[in-house]
């Protein structure tokens, strides 16, 4: 098995961004997500997923790009998708480092929940959004953990 190096691992959450997920998420994210966060070198961490069948010229991996807790906030309650979806429990957790504007969500509703790419052009419409919008990366974020592929440079 090949060690993970550290140049490709992120940072934990601090005890302040703990707090502020807290505050502002309140029973919408579980405590073992914050202890995930903060005990794991996972923000700005870019893990990749098969997103496409490869091609001649491209291996068809998508990255999530793990947002740093204010990103969280900002993506759930600022922006579209996330505001229309956050009230059927889906937050936030990441991005798509190529600045495609499809970030990735987890709805905190079951014990190993899957993780989704949601498209930001699905519309206003939560029942749209969750319809036509949704596409599922991991069937558990521990699933997306363990198969998730890191790009080496």
């Amino acid at each position: 098995m090949k060690k993970l190096n550290n140049k490709y691992l992120g940072r934990t959450a601090t005890k302040e961004e703990i707090e502020l997920l807290n505050d502002k998420f309140e029973e919408k994210i579980p405590n073992w997500y914050y202890k995930l966060i903060s005990e794991l070198p996972l923000i700005h961490m870019e893990i990749g997923w098969q997103a496409y069948e490869p091609e001649d010229d491209y291996d068809g991996i998508a990255y999530v790009d793990i947002y740093k807790p204010d990103h969280m906030i900002d993506e759930s309650f600022e922006a579209y998708p996330g505001m229309p979806i956050l009230e059927r429990g889906y937050v936030c957790v990441g991005g798509d480092p190529t600045g495609s504007g499809d970030p990735y969500f987890i709805n905190f509703n079951c014990d190993n929940p899957p993780v989704f790419q949601i498209h930001h052009d699905a519309g206003d419409n939560p029942d749209d959004i969750l319809e036509y919008g949704k596409v599922k990366v991991a069937d558990s974020l521990a699933e997306f953990f363990k198969n998730g592929i890191i790009l080496e440079y």
